[in-house]
């Protein structure tokens, strides 16, 4: 057998043990999280982390060693990124209020993360396919691979005969069959391993009647064995078994297949995306100024109320905590509208007219002026009443969608891909504002 599929199929078995071990202590953790101080639980999630970073490691080792991808310095940059990510969210779950929103992010990295580093994104790297990179990764490829696991545990007990080279007396050559090897006698090597383990606790408890670290490490053990519960251990590893299929037709699934679908997937959306473009750019060009001229009215009419923040100044009538809730939302949903009609506009309009892309980069400069004003808003009430959990996870939204729009107009000027720094910004600024609020809140 060549010695690369044979290491790969050694790594194969780790990560079929792997995934028992996972997905039992994935379980555990929201069975038990309630008996665990918030330190414990982010040690736990600290180590689900760093196990699924080594478990993501062996399916790429396994994918080089089969020949099926070789990823670019640049993908593996954006892999490390994403293990960095998810180690330092699962850190910030210490914090009481970020733990539940942080705990949702890090389920994204893992599925994210697996697709980074074997090669699974649509197109190669971090896109604004991110929704359907997720599909895949979420849906498509641990379901297509749910029976990975049975398969793998049947091929460890059932390799298939290998070839052997036999040279005959005359000097010619013929193709046989390896000598079978002798049948594993599982049942009797766990009977002689459990007889040895007996012969081990008596020694044990012989030397611990003698010295007394003998015997604190006796008590140790019997204290462990007698908080193991049977009915407990049961009702963690029936729902653990669905989960660990779920996780290694992720993970096995990933490393298995090579970019062959997800190539054919890009190629067809390339496809549709050329005779999506049927709409006049004429008519797209009206509606973009439309909306920009509306947007420079809006501005004129509220310039005296919206832009009081950047000079510490309230409005007559408002307090501030009125004057920061007052349009918040209501600003950053017209930014995201205006992503959202941009997105249409690349969709179904030209790339190459020059006046719908002058429209577009005015429409996110505006989009870059109402995430401002949002901003000074949060500002202005974080500096007389200090920060909270909510205040600073909107100063981080804002922040985000200003990002955006600057990386949007960098795009539309510069036909630069910028997707993807726009992608590690805002995980980058999420941790930072985890941090920030467990130091400070």
């Amino acid at each position: 057998m060549n010695t690369n599929v044979k290491q790969a199929g050694q790594l194969k078995k780790l990560c079929l043990g792997l995934s028992y071990a996972f997905s039992y202590a994935y379980i555990s953790l929201f069975i038990d999280t309630f008996g665990f101080n918030s330190l414990a639980v982010t040690g736990f999630l600290t180590a689900l982390s760093l196990g699924a970073i080594v478990w993501l490691e062996l399916s790429m080792k396994q994918q080089q060693l089969l020949g099926k991808y070789m990823p670019t310095r640049f993908q593996k940059c954006e892999t490390r990124f994403w293990e960095v990510i998810l180690v330092l969210l699962s850190l910030s779950t210490f914090s009481g209020d970020m733990k539940a929103l942080s705990l949702f992010f890090m389920h994204i990295v893992v599925i994210y993360m697996v697709l980074s580093g074997t090669g699974h994104l649509l197109s190669g790297r971090s896109s604004c396919l991110l929704p359907l990179d997720l599909a895949n990764g979420g849906c498509l490829l641990p379901f297509a691979n749910i029976y990975a696991r049975v398969v793998s545990i049947y091929e460890c007990f059932h390799s298939p005969d290998e070839m052997v080279e036999v040279v005959l007396p005359d000097g010619s050559t013929v193709m046989g069959k390896k000598a079978e090897k002798k049948p594993v006698n599982v049942v009797g090597i766990l009977l002689v391993l459990i007889i040895i383990a007996g012969f081990f606790l008596a020694a044990l408890g012989n030397l611990a009647s003698v010295d007394n670290h003998f015997s604190d490490a006796m008590l140790s053990i019997e204290h462990f064995f007698e908080n193991i519960s049977v009915s407990a251990s049961i009702r963690k590893i029936f729902p653990s078994i669905p989960v660990g299929a779920f996780l290694f037709g992720l993970f096995q699934g990933s490393a298995n297949h090579d970019r062959t679908m997800e190539e054919k997937r890009c190629g067809l959306l390339a496809k549709a995306s050329s005779k999506c473009r049927f709409m006049p750019d004429a008519l797209l060009s009206l509606v973009l100024l439309l909306f920009s001229v509306m947007y420079i009215m809006f501005f004129v009419s509220q310039a005296s109320y919206m832009f009081s923040a950047f000079a510490g100044v309230l409005p007559e009538s408002f307090t501030a905590s009125e004057y920061a809730v007052s349009g918040f939302h209501e600003l950053i949903n017209v930014v995201l509208i205006n992503f959202a009609l941009l997105a249409t506009v690349r969709i179904f309009g030209s790339h190459e007219n020059k006046k719908l892309r002058s429209l577009s980069v005015i429409l996110m400069g505006e989009s870059m002026m109402f995430a401002t004003i949002s901003a000074s808003k949060i500002i202005l009430y974080m500096s007389r009443f200090g920060y909270t959990f909510s205040r600073t996870l909107g100063l981080w939204g804002t922040s985000v969608v200003f990002v955006g729009s600057v990386l949007a107009i960098v795009h539309l000027l510069k036909e630069k891909k910028t997707f993807a720094p726009w992608l590690w910004y805002s995980a980058g600024s999420y941790v930072v504002m985890a941090f920030i609020t467990w130091c400070f809140v």
